[in-house]
């Protein structure tokens, strides 16, 4: 009895057992020690709801002891018992049975659970872990996605301000560098650029909490861009903002600011000379009127290939010419400009259209860029109205005649350059009337991704027998206004239009 009573007390679990009130019958040393209590204070004295937590003791009332008088037992319920130095976390199994006196006793059993209690609370504190690595990755990967499909400064700021949200932000402002090194508001969100405060005078080389705003600096390799500057929401329940995400964030940013500035600087080279090459003073005559459009598109910060020319080779020739390199950017303009300049070199030959082709067959050889160009050349007899013309895989010319009848060429046509066919180049003749005016231009004017070619060509030739005796000054804009309205305009428009006055000055 001895030996069973040494072990019922040195049991590392609880040990009790009570009445079918509850009251407490008997109690091991373990379940004492845990309670911070005498046997003399519980044994017989105390119920063990009573030695619980608030909420275990209703749960006791509500539903153990209901169950353990219906089903005879219970297994491993999570409780809280009021230890002297707080809450004492235990799992409880229970069994009734019939008392020798009649009645019912419990036997419970309670085991210690602080090391499962601290093992779950670890492994849910891992968990959130987890899940908040996951958020922080995956808002990483959107936003770069979105950083780099960016094509131009406003394009990153707007990006980062769609994903502020997502770093804790209620609303931002992005501040960036211009050419004097000025912070300047480029863009908000949650807040107007006059409610955003003046530019951070300072910032440090990650994201950081200053005065009630986070400010997050779109660091490039070599120089600081600008800075994002986040208003956090401050309602309850929100999370903090997490400084290293928007540290890295910033730093992509910074890349793609980087980007941007290489790419608009290459962009600002080849405009200007592409400008360059399209500046040069088109011919006045009284016998013939020159007009030129040239509208760039507005998808992509690069300029095209399209150019037009038009120089007098004698004094009774002038030479038309438009054209469209293949390709964007710097290598696009330059190989335009040496093509300009071998067009304008064989023309002052003296030999015909078709040759001129061939002669730029030969001279695309040695530039690469140039090859698979189009380009639609002439040269009209000032004094006879008659007109030589070819076409290198160009879309064809628009002859509309002074009484406004207007029809496409489609002679004098060959293959791109640097593909001339074994028959060599053709070309057409036509003469011009007083007043007849010919159209060259490049696909801007008529191609649409959602419709076929032939419906552009078709609705151009409508434009322009419609629009007969408008002056020629007019001609081009109004054409351009009618086909490529203003939020179309994704490509380069390039236009020459040629109106043949006569041998002599009209009356």
């Amino acid at each position: 009895m001895s030996d069973r009573a040494t072990a019922w007390d040195v049991l590392p679990s609880g040990l009790l057992t009570l009445d079918g009130d509850g009251l407490i019958l008997d109690a091991n040393r373990t379940f004492l020690d845990w309670v911070g209590r005498s046997s003399a204070e519980v044994v017989g004295q105390l119920r063990l709801n009573l030695l619980l937590s608030v909420g275990g003791r209703i749960y006791w009332e509500t539903h153990l002891s209901p169950l353990l008088h219906a089903e005879g037992r219970v297994d491993e319920v999570a409780l809280e018992l009021r230890g002297p130095g707080g809450r004492v976390p235990v799992l409880l199994s229970a069994v009734a049975t019939p008392a020798p006196g009649g009645g019912t006793e419990v036997h419970v059993a309670l085991s210690g659970a602080s090391d499962r209690s601290r093992y779950e609370r670890e492994l849910l504190h891992a968990r959130r872990e987890a899940e908040r690595a996951a958020s922080r990755t995956r808002v990483l990967q959107e936003v770069t996605a979105a950083l780099s499909g960016a094509a131009g400064a406003d394009a990153v700021a707007e990006a980062l301000l769609a994903a502020a949200r997502s770093f804790g932000a209620a609303a931002g402002t992005c501040w960036l560098r211009d050419q004097t090194g000025t912070f300047l508001p480029r863009a908000s969100s949650g807040e107007t650029l006059e409610s955003a405060g003046p530019a951070p005078a300072s910032f440090g080389r990650g994201a950081e909490s200053r005065e009630g705003r986070v400010l997050v600096p779109l660091r490039g390799r070599t120089d600081v861009h600008g800075v994002l500057s986040l208003l956090p929401f401050d309602g309850a329940g929100a999370d903090p903002v997490d400084l290293p995400v928007l540290t890295a964030v910033g730093q992509q940013a910074g890349l793609a600011l980087d980007r941007v500035v290489l790419y608009e600087r290459s962009a600002a080279v080849a405009h200007q000379l592409q400008q360059s090459l399209l500046s040069a003073a088109v011919p006045t005559d009284e016998r013939f009127e020159v007009t030129t459009v040239y509208n760039p598109g507005v998808e992509s910060l690069e300029v095209g290939g399209d150019w037009y020319d038009a120089f007098l080779v004698t004094d009774s020739v002038l030479a038309v010419v438009v054209g469209d390199v293949v390709g964007r950017g710097l290598r696009a303009a330059a190989a335009m400009g040496q093509l300009r300049s071998a067009v304008r070199a064989l023309a002052a030959s003296g030999i015909e259209p078709a040759e001129v082709l061939v002669g730029l067959d030969r001279f695309v050889q040695h530039v690469p860029e140039a090859s698979f160009s189009t380009l639609a050349y002439g040269e009209l007899d000032l004094t006879t109205g008659h007109l030589r013309y070819a076409s290198a895989g160009h879309l064809p010319p628009l002859l509309t005649s002074a009484d406004g009848a207007a029809r496409l060429v489609w002679e004098g046509r060959s293959t791109p350059l640097g593909f001339a066919l074994p028959a060599g180049r053709t070309e057409a003749v036509l003469e011009l009337g007083p007043g007849d005016q010919l159209l060259l231009y490049t696909d801007g004017l008529v191609e649409r991704r959602d419709r076929p070619l032939a419906a552009g060509l078709h609705e151009l030739t409508a434009v322009a027998a419609a629009e007969g005796g408008r002056p020629a000054s007019e001609v081009p804009g109004i054409l351009m206004e009618r086909l490529v309205p203003a939020g179309e305009r994704h490509d380069d428009v390039c236009l020459l239009l040629l109106t043949w006055r006569g041998p002599a000055p009209l009356p």
